[in-house]
């Protein structure tokens, strides 16, 4: 019986490629020399040592000096199935050394050792290794047709990694090989043969070995057995598995099911500096942080590793507005999800012009990458005709302003890439060409139908179906716009924004005015209108749970300041609808101007998340400052002790009646005791930023006053019979006599009773 040569150019075909060695190493290989049944301890024994010597190796001189003195011994002993797995293993490090077609000649000789003896798992295993080192096509539709066709290398590596397992259930290293085969492959994915095949392996003695309890972990919680895999991680653990490695692996299984105990593990395991787990900690991260924020991580160690991931989730938590734990959770379901859904066929990819986002991603395709940062879509729209290439768009609702991204896949069904424009679906020629048409873009029926497939996710599609002449391009260029500020956005950011299936009907207002030992204060007021409240009822009337959740960020986004509250309000009656529930929190913060993110929810599911803020905190111990202005009604019963002699009323509707009066409350910071201070107060028709210019003031009012230290407290009283039903503008300007100035504007609503 003659080998399968794969390069039977560098042998006569009727010869297989041999090698001699020493008469040490001959006589090690004497123990091959017939066939057995099985695959002897010391047969096993004999090929680690022989891989062992090669690896020792460092240059392709020795190796091919000892290829050539063992052809004679092949002439001489053809069928030694040892001589051709020693060969095959040797092939493999010429191949790791010197690449070209040495990978072939060992699959080759790993070939002729599965038929010599089919039932030992050492040609298996080693068919699998060739296979692998062999690889793919680097032209990516011949990979991806390949790869279809379970005739990629990773399929390929993972048949052989299974027979070897099948022959011999207890053969640790092909077990391993084939569960971490079987995770890499992308389809046609062989995980239910892996985890057959060490299920198998529970019956014999390497059932507690700590690599297949490792890969059996990694293999049922592929397969969505996260209890199985728990148990296993454990074992792995307990049985001197690698501790850092174990704890992620763990980690990375619990919170993926939405375990919080996951969180526990992941931050242990992350203590641990070694060179299995730290890496794979930075992987993770790595989808959707940049290099600059993975460079601080990659400075630190130990402790300085776990506090930097206990900040870095926290303020992701926090910058959502939820609970601790909950975006990393989120994290490791988006990363489970995106393997099932998203991987790439072949990491090959090219790009044509309006392919406009390389992540670099050689996983994921574009739509991997952007769940990675967002997670599930509030919306996606599809359009399928012939001659149309596949597309998705989808679109995330956001309280600053909604996110739309458009993947077409041209050449490859499995590599989805995002483009700026819907009608880039049609390729960049066309695009351009539609952005000069004369007709409606709705007289064609493939655009129409295109345009109303997406109808749904903004209407700016409506108005392009029915656009005509010059309207066409102008609206072409806002929805390519919309599309450029979704990329430019959606690709340097990540969210996980609360949803709620009612939207709750609330104001609320956020101003940096108090001060005490504490240091400055921000006041959070709200108002829920009766009409969306849901009261529960009781023997002493109705009862109104409210949660106020507040943080707020520095320029690194990290929280600095946060109210996580609820409040239950009790009402005899139910709150008519058109009245309000008002409420209000404080908190303190640090000076300087800052980002905040609020929400307010009412009972299990009505709630509303605000748009991302600024709000500027004064420091009494600085320079001249005015704070926020307070504008209030006393018949709101909206109260708050600013000091003993002061208090102040708020109103977050900023609404007011022209026959009551506002209470107006300010602060004015860095100004000296016994220093005179100059004070306007001017408000304005209108919702404009201008408050002081010369004429039209519906009133305006100056004072003189003497500052009374570091922290002015000054309240006014303001009549608003004068003004007519509208929107206005008050601002308050301060004056010193060192010419230091600063101001401070609020606007408001006048209604007639």
């Amino acid at each position: 019986m003659s080998p399968p040569f794969r390069n039977a150019h560098r042998l006569p075909a009727a010869l297989p490629r041999c090698l001699a060695a020493g008469a040490a190493l001959l006589a090690a290989l004497s123990l091959g020399a017939g066939p057995a049944a099985a695959q002897s301890a010391d047969q096993r024994a004999a090929l680690e040592a022989w891989r062992d010597s090669l690896s020792q190796i460092e240059d392709t001189f020795t190796l091919l000096r000892r290829e050539r003195l063992m052809i004679a011994d092949a002439k001489v002993d053809r069928d030694n199935v040892m001589l051709h797995l020693r060969l095959g293993f040797l092939s493999l490090r010429f191949g790791d050394m010197a690449g070209g077609i040495h990978y072939d000649d060992a699959a080759s000789e790993f070939e002729w050792a599965t038929q010599l003896e089919p039932a030992w798992p050492y040609p298996w295993y080693g068919l699998g290794l060739a296979e692998l080192a062999l690889g793919d096509s680097q032209v990516a539709i011949v990979a991806g047709l390949k790869t279809m066709f379970g005739k990629d290398a990773l399929a390929k590596a993972a048949s052989a990694y299974a027979k070897s397992a099948e022959v011999d259930p207890a053969f640790v290293q092909g077990l391993v090989e084939l569960a971490n085969t079987a995770l890499s492959q992308r389809v046609n994915i062989r995980l239910d043969v892996a985890l057959d095949a060490l299920r198998q392996s529970a019956a014999t003695e390497s059932a507690m070995n700590p690599q297949l309890l490792l890969a059996r972990g990694r293999i049922e919680r592929e397969v969505g057995s996260p209890d199985s895999a728990t148990a296993a991680l454990r074992k792995y653990l307990a049985r001197g598995g690698d501790q850092g490695l174990g704890l992620l692996e763990l980690a990375r299984t619990q919170l993926g099911v939405g375990l919080d105990a996951g969180a526990r593990a992941y931050y242990d395991g992350a203590a641990y500096d070694d060179s299995l787990s730290v890496p794979l900690y930075r992987e993770d991260l790595s989808y959707f942080i940049p290099e600059a924020e993975l460079a601080s991580f990659d400075s630190t160690t130990g402790a300085g590793r776990v506090a930097w991931l206990n900040e870095f989730w926290t303020g992701r938590d926090n910058a959502s507005l939820r609970s601790p734990n909950e975006r990393l959770k989120e994290h490791y379901r988006r990363l489970y999800y995106v393997r099932r859904n998203f991987r790439l066929a072949s990491p090959n990819r090219h790009y044509n012009i309006e392919e406009i986002y390389h992540s670099g991603s050689k996983e994921f395709d574009d739509r991997g990458m952007i769940y990675l940062r967002h997670g599930t879509p509030s919306d996606r729209a599809s359009y399928s005709e012939p001659g149309v290439e596949p597309n998705e768009t989808w679109v995330y609702r956001q309280p600053d302003g909604d996110l739309v991204f458009h993947f077409v896949s041209r050449e490859d069904v499995q590599d989805f890439k995002l483009v700026e424009s819907l009608l880039d679906i049609f390729g960049y020629s066309t695009a351009v060409g539609l952005q000069g048409a004369s007709r409606s873009l709705g007289s064609n029926t493939t655009t129409e139908q295109l345009l109303s497939s997406r109808e749904g996710i903004s209407p700016i599609y409506s108005r392009l179906k029915g656009a005509g002449g010059a309207s066409i391009s102008r609206y072409m260029s806002e929805e390519r716009s919309q599309g450029r500020a979704s990329f430019r956005r959606g690709t340097s950011s990540d969210s996980y924004e609360l949803q709620f299936d009612k939207s709750l009907d609330v104001k609320v207002q956020v101003l940096a005015v108090g001060d005490d030992a504490d240091g400055p204060m921000v006041q959070v007021s709200y108002a829920i209108a009766g009409g969306s409240l849901t009261g529960q009822p009781t023997s002493r009337g109705q009862v109104y749970p409210v949660r106020l959740r507040f943080a707020m960020l520095d320029a690194r986004g990290r929280t600095i300041a946060s109210i996580d509250t609820t409040r239950f309000f009790l009402s005899r009656t139910p709150v008519p609808a058109t009245e309000h529930l008002v409420g209000r929190a404080e908190v303190h913060a640090p000076p300087g101007t800052h980002q905040y993110r609020v929400f307010v929810q009412q009972g299990e599911d009505a709630g509303k998340i605000l748009p991302t803020d600024t709000v500027r905190v004064g420091n009494p111990a600085s320079r001249l400052a005015v704070s926020d202005l307070v504008l209030g009604r006393r018949n709101n019963n909206l109260g708050w002790i600013a000091s003993p002699e002061d208090t102040v009323y708020l109103n977050p509707l900023q609404v007011f009646h022209r026959t009551e009066e506002m209470q107006l409350y300010y602060e004015v910071y860095g100004a000296p005791a016994g220093t005179l201070m100059r004070t306007e107060v001017a408000v304005r028709k209108g919702g404009g930023e201008g408050v002081f210019g010369k004429g039209g003031s519906a009133i305006s009012l100056k004072f003189e006053e003497v500052s009374p230290g570091p922290v002015a407290r000054l309240n006014r009283t303001l009549e608003l019979k004068k003004l007519k039903p509208g929107s206005y503008t008050l601002g308050v300007r301060v004056f010193l006599p060192d010419g230091s100035i600063d101001s401070r504007v609020q606007h408001f609503t006048v209604i007639d009773p």
